[in-house]
C-alpha cells in the first residue's frame, strides 16, 4: 500500500518501488507449460489426467486442496454407482483395484440387488485417496496442490494461461474444469446458473419449486424391514411428520425457528434459487481402540436443534421405536467402519449452501466450519440432551472418529460434499427428458444410471408445518447417454475448455449426473478428446465425434446402452409426454416392488402378487399443464405370468371410462405403446388413471402411465 504524501517526489519514488516489485515478482513468477491442465484434483480430475498422460501428453494436475480424490476419497465411501454395468474405462479399473486390496473381485456383469448404495463398492476414505496418488504417479502426471485460480487470461475464445493465487502460471493447450464448483468455467467468462430453473423453461415436471408427494410430512409411518427400509424403499432415515415451525407453538407471530427459511415460498415448478444441501459423509466406528470421541463444539448453541427436538417428541409421539437410523443412514465399510449419511435431520444443513458456489476460499472455508459445527453439535445433542431416547443417545456415543482417517484434520473429512455447485449453459442442456429416455443426448460420453436424487433446498412453512422443498427422488428406465456437447461451452465462450462436473445439465438432470462414478467416466471422456484435439489442432467443438468414439469404444468405455432381458422385445422409441412412474401412484392394499422383469418406466415396477383380487389399485395423477385431449397409454413390458384381464379405470374431464388390457403381451407397435384412448383433461391434477386387480386372471403390473396431447402423439 503507498501512502499519500504532500512530497511529491517522495510519492513518486514509493510508487516506482511499488511497480518495481510488482515487476519483479511477476518476472520470478514460476511458469509451467504442458499439453493438457487439469484443474481439481477430484475423483474426475484424477481420472481425466491419467487418462491424457497414458495418451502420452504432458499433464499439470492442479488441487485448490491437499488431498486428492474429491468426495471418493472424503468420505463418500459407500459409491452411489446406480448400474455397474454402465461404468467402464480407467473408472472400472479403480474400483476394480480398490475392491481387490480388500480381496474382494467385483461383479462388472450384474445390477446390485436392492439399494444401489454400498456393498461390494464401500471402501475405507484412506484407502481410496492412496489407491489415487497411486494412479498419478504411475501416470507420470505432475501434481501441485494447494494451488487456488486467481486469474484467467484469455485470446478471443481461448484460454492463454491461467494464474494461481501464489503467483505461478500454467499454460497449455487444453485445459479441463473438474472442480465440484465450476471455478474454471466461471473465471473463463462461460456461461453458467446457480439458479433452479422452471418446468417451463426445458419442458419439465420436476424442476424448480417442488413439494414432493413422497416426502410429505405424515404421522403415519407404516412398519420398516429389518434394513430400515418400508416396502416402497423408503429408509427411516426419510421420516417426515408434521412439526410445528414457530418458537411459541402455534404462535406464528412468535417467529420461525432457527433452520428454517422465511420464504416466499413460490408457486410449485416455478424458478427459484439455491442448490442442494451439503453435508460431510463422517466415517465414524465404534471400535473402541480406534475411536476418537466427538466432543461438544465450543460454539453449541442448544437452541439451533429445537427443530430436531420437536422431530423427536413427534415420532415417539407416533410411536416410532427410534434408534440412530433416524438420524443417519450408515453402511457398514470394512474394519469396524461406517459411512455416515444424512436424514430428514441429519448433516445436512439447506440454505446454508447456496452462497459456497459463488464464494472464494476464505469465505469456503466458513461456511464448511458451520457444517461441521452444525454437525458436531447435532451429534452431541443426540448423544446427551435427555430429551433424546436412551436408545439413541446410546447408540450415538458408542461411535466416533477414526484414528487412522483424515489424518491432518482429526478424523474430520477434509471434503465437504458439493452436491451441486454452478452448472453450465451450452449448447445442449441434460434435462429431465434425457435422464427418462424420452430424448437421446447425441455423441453420447458416458452413460447416467442412478435416478434423480435431489436433497432438500431449504425447509419453509408449507400448509402450517415445516416441508424439506426440493426434496425428491425419481427413477430412470435405463442407463441413458451423457452427450460431448454437455462437457464443452459454447465455441463463442471459450474452444478450449471441457467442463466435467459442473456440465450443462438442469437441476433436476444433474441430481442424477451428479454422481462420482459418470463425473469419473465424463472425466476420462474429456481427456481423450482434449487429446484428440491437441492431436488435430482444432477447437474442442469441432472435433469429430466418430473420431472420439474409436478411442472411447477403445479404452473399454461403456457409451452405449444395450439391456439383454430385452433383447428379444419389440423396439421402443424414447417415451414422450407426461410420465407417471409407479414411484409417483398411490397405492391401496399391499403391492410389491420388484424389478425381476425389466421396467418399462422408472427402475422398477410394482405387482398385486397375484392375491387379494379385488382389493389393490394403484392411482397414477398426471399433472397436466394444459387443458386438452391426451392419449392414454399404459407402460409395462408383458410377462407369460400377468393378467389378461387387467381393469384399468380413467378419470378425466367427461367423466369415467374402463377398459382391460392383457398384460402379457407387449403393447408396443412401430415403437409406441399401444393408447387404450384420448380423453379430454383439464389444466392441473384432477384426472387419474387407476389399474386395479378386480377380475384379473394374473399378476397385476403396475409400472407407469404416458400422456401425449393429441397434437404431438406420434
Amino acid at each position: 500500500m503507498v501512502e499519500t504524501t504532500d512530497d511529491p517526489m517522495l510519492f513518486r519514488i514509493s510508487l516506482l518501488v511499488l511497480i518495481a516489485s510488482f515487476l519483479c515478482f511477476s518476472l520470478n513468477a514460476e511458469v509451467i507449460e504442458g499439453d493438457v491442465c487439469v484443474y481439481g484434483g477430484t475423483s474426475g480430475g484424477v481420472t481425466a489426467a491419467v487418462q491424457a498422460a497414458r495418451m502420452g501428453k504432458s499433464v499439470i494436475l492442479l488441487e485448490p486442496g491437499r488431498h486428492l480424490g474429491g468426495m471418493t476419497s472424503g468420505g463418500l465411501s459407500a459409491v452411489d454407482i446406480g448400474n455397474p454395468k454402465s461404468v467402464g474405462g480407467i473408472t472400472r479399473e479403480y474400483f476394480t483395484r480398490l475392491a481387490g486390496s480388500y480381496g474382494r473381485e467385483l461383479a462388472w456383469d450384474k445390477k446390485l440387488k436392492g439399494v444401489p448404495t454400498g456393498g461390494a463398492f464401500a471402501v475405507e476414505p484412506h484407502t481410496a485417496e492412496r489407491l489415487f496418488d497411486a494412479f498419478v504417479k504411475e501416470a507420470g502426471v505432475v501434481v501441485r496442490f494447494e494451488q487456488r485460480l486467481a486469474t484467467v487470461k484469455k485470446d478471443g475464445p481461448r484460454i492463454h494461461e491461467i494464474t494461481m493465487d501464489d503467483g505461478t502460471i500454467i499454460r497449455a493447450r487444453v485445459y479441463l474444469d473438474t472442480t465440484y464448483e465450476g471455478d474454471l468455467m466461471s473465471a473463463a467468462g462461460v456461461s453458467y446458473t446457480v439458479t433452479r430453473e422452471a418446468n417451463t423453461q426445458y419442458g419439465e415436471t420436476l424442476n424448480g419449486i417442488q413439494f414432493t408427494k413422497g416426502y410429505t410430512p405424515k404421522v403415519e409411518w407404516g412398519v420398516p424391514g429389518p434394513n430400515g427400509r418400508r416396502q416402497d424403499g423408503k429408509g427411516l432415515w426419510d421420516r417426515d411428520i408434521p412439526l410445528d415451525p414457530y418458537v411459541i407453538k402455534g404462535n406464528a407471530s412468535s417467529g420461525l425457528l432457527p433452520l428454517i427459511d422465511p420464504g416466499p415460498v413460490g408457486e410449485i415448478g416455478s424458478e427459484a434459487p439455491g442448490v442442494q444441501a451439503y453435508c460431510y459423509r463422517l466415517c465414524l466406528t465404534n471400535v473402541p481402540e480406534n475411536r476418537i470421541e466427538i466432543d461438544r463444539p465450543a460454539d453449541y448453541d442448544v437452541t439451533r436443534y429445537e427443530l430436531v427436538a420437536r422431530f423427536i417428541e413427534a415420532c415417539v409421539a407416533a410411536g416410532d421405536d427410534m434408534d440412530l437410523r433416524w438420524f443417519s443412514k450408515y453402511d457398514p465399510i470394512p474394519n469396524g467402519k461406517f459411512d455416515f449419511n444424512t436424514a430428514t435431520f441429519g448433516g445436512n444443513l439447506p440454505g446454508a449452501s447456496w452462497p459456497w458456489p459463488e464464494a472464494n476460499w476464505k469465505e469456503r472455508q466458513e461456511i464448511a466450519a458451520d457444517h461441521e459445527s452444525w454437525h458436531r453439535g447435532l451429534l452431541w445433542f443426540l448423544g446427551h440432551d435427555p430429551r433424546v431416547p436412551k436408545k439413541v443417545r446410546t447408540e450415538t456415543r458408542a461411535f466416533g472418529l477414526c484414528r487412522d482417517e483424515f489424518l491432518d484434520t482429526g478424523g474430520w473429512p477434509h471434503q465437504i460434499y458439493v452436491r451441486e455447485g454452478r452448472r453450465m449453459i451450452s449448447d445442449l442442456v441434460m434435462t429431465e427428458s434425457h435422464c427418462r429416455s424420452q430424448q437421446v443426448a447425441p455423441k453420447a460420453i458416458a452413460l447416467g444410471s442412478y435416478g434423480m436424487d435431489l436433497h432438500e433446498i431449504r425447509r419453509v412453512v408449507h400448509d402450517g408445518v415445516v416441508w424439506r422443498e426440493g426434496k425428491l427422488g425419481a427413477g430412470v428406465p435405463k442407463p441413458y447417454p451423457i452427450g460431448y456437447d454437455a462437457i464443452v461451452p459454447r465455441k463463442s465462450e471459450c474452444d478450449n475448455l471441457f467442463v466435467t462436473f459442473a456440465l450443462s445439465a438442469s437441476h433436476i438432470a444433474f441430481g442424477s449426473i451428479r454422481m462420482e462414478p459418470p463425473f469419473m467416466v465424463s472425466s476420462q471422456s474429456a481427456a481423450t478428446a482434449a487429446c484428440l484435439v491437441i492431436d488435430s489442432d482444432v477447437a474442442v467443438q469441432e472435433l469429430p465425434y466418430a473420431r472420439l468414439r474409436s478411442q472411447l469404444d477403445a479404452d473399454g468405455q461403456i457409451v452405449e446402452w444395450r439391456d439383454e432381458r430385452t433383447a428379444g422385445f419389440p423396439p421402443l422409441n424414447p417415451l414422450i409426454g407426461i410420465i407417471v412412474d409407479d414411484e409417483e401412484a398411490e397405492f391401496t392394499g399391499a403391492w410389491s416392488l420388484s424389478n425381476a422383469q425389466p421396467a418399462m418406466a422408472g427402475k422398477a415396477y410394482h405387482h398385486d402378487g397375484n392375491q387379494d383380487r379385488g382389493d389393490k389399485s394403484a392411482r397414477f395423477t398426471p399433472s397436466i399443464p394444459k387443458a386438452g385431449t391426451y392419449e392414454v397409454r399404459i407402460l409395462g413390458w408383458g410377462f407369460p405370468n400377468r393378467s389378461t384381464k387387467t381393469k384399468i379405470i380413467v378419470h378425466h374431464a367427461d367423466g369415467q371410462s374402463d377398459f382391460t388390457i392383457n398384460q402379457r403381451e407387449h403393447p408396443v407397435t412401430e415403437g409406441e405403446v399401444t393408447a387404450v384412448g384420448t380423453f379430454r383433461f383439464e389444466a392441473g391434477k384432477g384426472g387419474s388413471i387407476v389399474i386395479s386387480n378386480e377380475g384379473a386372471d394374473g399378476f397385476v403390473n403396475a409400472d407407469g402411465v404416458q400422456l401425449i396431447p393429441t397434437s404431438a402423439a406420434p
